[in-house]
């Protein structure tokens, strides 16, 4: 019997992945645990591994396709399972008895997509942005499944909770095959009344991300007019909804749907807002020169700028700097580094840094938190996300990627150590999974690795702090003999080697004088190391 190929779990806020390639061919022969085909979440790129040896009997999707979690990648069976694998069903014979309708829940919930953690659906009967009732949930039974049109099993499901017909829709995927967008904007459009805006290449499609597809079909929007001179890549669903107000005469942003949903209509009277926010111009396109090259955001750098422009926004940064005197730890590490590699370990300065942060964050609690509208969040594990830089490319953009030391507090130097190199390594091999990645509760970013004295970091939401490290390096400083600020005859200079730290904290949580008390913390621990 044929064993299905599924995702790994790949974290509870992720509903669909990115078939980046197949790496294994329909007929080829597989090993278990040998990697059949490259995913993208929002958050990592991974890899699907076989279940089982055998052959690749069936890919049920193709490059470039968006499919749910849940869904069936393809079969792995036997070499003599591969014709009755690949042949299409045959059409079942027609039922002489019908069906039992389907028993409905008192409360249907309907398919919906969300970005990042999303929110919840509205309850039946609610209001959408618009100011208009939800309508009630189809109570038609679906139409049984039409196996000769070509859907992704997305697509399927939400056809058949919304009671549409996949006959009736244009599919955009690959070979014509409907996906789930697809059959978004066939409800958005068929609730409005609208014309279909003209579909995007695949080509043109495969550069713009997924939230801004959906949004564009949610309130009929053609992505290219609100482009313009720029690229398709270029565009965020800011553009889209500023786009939606200035075209339907809207003084405020339209609000962000759950999906799929009715878009609202304009309304005749705006709604009232205690402070009026007039809608900002789209930017102005940037002029071409002889010799520009165009080159399309990477999935992990519009990632990277949705999370910075998100937190920018979001949280009020404050940044104090701590100079750390690093002459303890660096004898520390001259001493036993040896013994580190014999037991299969580099010891990086990184190590100390993640240990002092773990007790840092014991004595000032609240800076290993999360902020929230009901109050604050403070975190009991002790889950320390290291920034690692990725190779750049020929323009010298790279990336940056945080995967997660988990329960920091838990291990001794060299445990941490050895989890600073794996992770490194894996990082930068694009070998990382979405666990490495998730449940950060705190997060350090070592650009003095890059020769950088100070610069200010943007934390990553939701938590409240992030510590960067600069450069170490040779400074002259004053050793008292007596008064620490009074001149005295025993005082002289010395060279040490020196480092800044910038802590920057979420001012909704810290104060300055918690987010000192953390950071003297973190000196204490380094400058006593012992």
């Amino acid at each position: 019997m044929a064993t299905e190929i599924r995702l790994p779990d790949v974290g509870v806020d992720i509903e669909d992945v990115t078939i980046v390639r197949w790496l294994v061919k329909e007929g080829d022969p597989v090993t278990a645990g040998a990697t059949l085909v490259e995913i993208a979440t929002d958050k990592v790129d991974t890899e699907v591994t076989a279940p089982a040896s055998g052959t690749l009997l069936k890919r049920n999707f193709s490059d470039g396709e968006i499919v749910d979690v849940a869904a069936v990648l393809g079969l792995i069976g036997g070499a003599e399972e591969a014709v009755e694998a690949a042949s299409p069903p045959a059409p079942s014979a027609p039922a002489t008895e019908s069906p039992p309708a389907p028993v409905q829940p008192p409360h249907p919930t309907p398919p919906h997509s969300r970005e990042g953690g999303g929110s919840t659906p509205p309850p039946q009967g609610g209001r959408l942005g618009g100011g208009e009732q939800l309508p009630p949930p189809a109570s038609s039974p679906a139409e049984p499944l039409d196996e000769s049109i070509k859907a992704t099993p997305v697509a399927r499901r939400v056809a058949q909770e919304e009671g549409v017909s996949l006959g009736a829709i244009s599919g955009s995927g690959s070979g014509g095959q409907i996906t789930k967008d697809d059959v978004l904007v066939h409800i958005a459009q068929g609730k409005r009344g609208d014309t279909p805006t003209p579909a995007l290449a695949e080509e043109e499609a495969a550069h713009i991300s997924q939230p801004v597809r959906r949004l564009a079909a949610t309130y009929n929007v053609d992505l290219r007019q609100v482009a313009g001179e720029r690229g398709l890549a270029a565009i965020t669903r800011h553009d889209v909804l500023r786009f939606v107000a200035n075209r339907d005469g809207l003084d405020h942003l339209p609000t962000e749907p759950d999906y799929p949903t009715e878009a609202p209509t304009p309304l005749a009277t705006p709604i009232a807002a205690p402070t009026p926010v007039s809608v900002r111009p789209a930017a102005p396109a940037t002029p071409s020169m002889d010799g520009d090259v165009l080159l399309p955001h990477s999935r992990i750098r519009q990632i990277i700028a949705k999370n910075m422009v998100q937190s920018a926004f979001t949280a009020p940064h404050v940044t104090t700097l701590w100079d750390v005197n690093m002459a303890t730890v660096i004898a520390h590490r001259t001493a036993h580094k040896k013994e580190f590699a014999a037991a299969g370990v580099n010891l990086t300065l990184t190590a100390y840094l993640v240990q002092a942060i773990v007790a840092g964050l014991k004595a000032v609690p609240g800076a290993n938190a999360s902020w929230s509208e009901e109050g604050v969040i403070i975190r009991r594990q002790y889950n320390v996300g290291m920034a690692v830089a990725l190779p750049p490319n020929e323009y010298g953009l790279g990336g940056l990627i945080v995967p997660v030391i988990h329960n920091a507090d838990d291990l001794n130097l060299q445990g941490i150590a050895r989890q600073v190199n794996d992770l490194a390594e894996r990082a930068r091999a694009n070998k990382l999974t979405p666990q490495d990645m998730q449940g950060g509760t705190f997060t350090l970013t070592n650009y003095g690795t890059g020769g950088s004295i100070f610069q200010t970091p943007v934390i990553l939401q939701p938590q409240v702090g992030i510590l960067g490290v600069g450069a170490i390096e040779k400074r002259p400083i004053v050793v008292s003999q007596g008064h620490p600020l009074e001149a005295n005859t025993g005082d002289y200079l010395t060279f040490a080697p020196m480092t800044t730290l910038g802590f920057s904290y979420d001012h909704r949580v810290l104060d300055g004088a918690s987010a000192d008390a953390f950071c003297a913390a973190v000196k204490k621990a380094l400058e006593g190391w012992r």
